[in-house]
């Protein structure tokens, strides 16, 4: 009998996935609730400039917890004529403006106003752990040198952190750009010629007309794009960005984390940035509440998602059977919707980052893929009371369409991912993971140089 040399298996490498949290203008009363109950296990942070000081106690408990923080300065929107005088009028750096958007000669180093300084003295007075570089929207009509002049604005902020005392504080680039922009290879080319170089850690990108709705064509030519990126050597973050499509980009190995809300901030359009603000129409309802439904990646109104469960065969396509999020089930949901949708985020989130590297394209592709496509394709086919959707104001003919058209886009994304993850090559290159950076008492990781 011959011996047989038994050699072990190697271990395929199960590299991090990061996932910042943003915590919002105005819903992180909630997420504060939830912190308290041991709820939400974030561990990367975004707060916006214009609100920390309103958010200081939550996010001195998160980073008490061991949460990297990181700052967005909000200046992309302080110089758009649509979003100045929105929630962004808040961040200390607006009154640079004067009642107007911020224009290119307040990014320039040598300007009295010393935005960067301001910058700087704020990261460091509220120990943020990483700045997100003060860029804009290189879509903007109104002035077509956005991103020479972020690229010196990266370099100014790195320096003016240095200065105030901030050297332990990395700088991330927050490259926001048409979505149409990405998937041109020679803008591409250029974006990858300005960024080589410039001082700054991750590489955060936010597309404009992309996001958690994004067809199949779309999230295919956005998993092109980033690939394209990756000569760079920075992990990548795909910011507003989340849900069905966001994880197959993570999948498939293309950005190394992402960043959303939940139920908000999970696509972005900065089309009409350019254009006067509107006037309020006088809504003084706001807008209806919505409830995430994992298993279809889709959010509906209570009134909708009641409909859908009392529908026969309904109730197991659209409520929550996991007990350790919502014990009494749909009752627990339609209670707290925002504790809903990030518990289901978290758990997605992690199932996915527990996968190694190269398995994790086939697992989502058999798992959280095939499993969306095939509720969706029953949802469709739910037949709903009438009598019912008059009591509750429901458009029944509106709301299957709806569900019929995210069966056939659903069904769609599945053919096309399947089709990507078949052509491409077992060693294609991945984004790089993202290291953890934490600032305390001083001590911690510096930006890149």
């Amino acid at each position: 009998m011959e011996n047989v040399i038994q050699f072990p298996h190697p271990i395929a490498p199960v590299q991090p996935v990061a996932h910042f949290i943003r915590l919002g203008e105005t819903g992180y009363h909630k997420l504060a609730n939830l912190h308290a109950a041991g709820r939400f296990p974030a561990t990367r942070i975004v707060v916006d400039a214009s609100r920390l000081k309103h958010q200081k106690e939550f996010v001195s408990s998160l980073r008490a917890k061991g949460a990297e923080i990181v700052l967005d300065t909000k200046v992309a929107e302080l110089s758009a004529l649509e979003k100045f005088d929105g929630y962004a009028r808040h961040a200390p750096w607006s009154a640079l403006g004067e009642d107007k958007p911020l224009n290119p000669g307040h990014f320039d180093p040598k300007s009295s106003q010393d935005i960067f300084g301001q910058i700087a003295r704020f990261a460091v007075e509220y120990q943020v752990d990483a700045v997100l570089a003060p860029t804009h929207f290189v879509g903007d009509p109104n002035f077509k040198e956005w991103f020479k002049v972020d690229q010196t604005s990266c370099r100014a902020l790195r320096r003016a952190l240095d200065r105030e005392g901030g050297s332990a504080i990395a700088v991330d680039y927050l490259l926001i750009t048409p979505h149409s922009m990405l998937n041109d290879d020679a803008v591409r080319s250029e974006f990858l010629s300005g960024l080589d170089g410039l001082p700054y850690d991750n590489l955060w990108v936010r597309s404009s007309g992309f996001g958690n709705d994004a067809g199949p064509l779309a999230t295919k030519r956005f998993v092109t794009a980033m690939s394209g990126l990756h000569n760079l050597g920075k992990p990548i973050v795909a910011d507003y960005l989340g849900g069905l499509v966001g994880h197959a980009a993570l999948a498939f190995g293309a950005v190394s984390g992402l960043c959303h809300g939940f139920g908000e901030k999970e696509r972005f359009d900065a089309r009409s940035w350019h254009n006067p603000a509107k006037k309020n129409d006088g809504d003084k309802f706001g807008r209806a509440p919505r409830v995430f439904i994992a298993g279809l990646d889709r959010s509906a109104t209570i009134p909708e998602l009641e409909i859908m469960a009392n529908a026969r065969g309904g109730r197991k396509l659209v409520t929550c059977c996991d007990r350790a999020c919502c014990p009494h089930g749909m009752r627990d949901t339609i209670a707290d919707p925002r504790q809903h949708a990030a518990y289901q985020s978290f758990s997605m989130m992690a199932d996915l980052a527990s996968r190694p590297d190269l398995n994790r394209e086939q697992h989502f592709l058999n798992g959280r893929m095939a499993d969306v496509d095939r509720q969706a394709r029953l949802a469709k086919d739910l037949k709903f009371s009438a009598e019912e959707a008059v009591e509750r104001k429901v458009d029944i003919g509106k709301l299957t369409k709806r569900l019929v058209d995210h069966s056939k886009q659903v069904g769609k994304m599945r053919l096309s991912l399947e089709d990507l993850h078949e052509i491409r090559a077992d060693g294609v290159p991945r984004a790089r993971p993202i290291a953890a950076r934490i600032v305390r008492n001083g001590q911690g990781k510096a930006g890149s140089k």
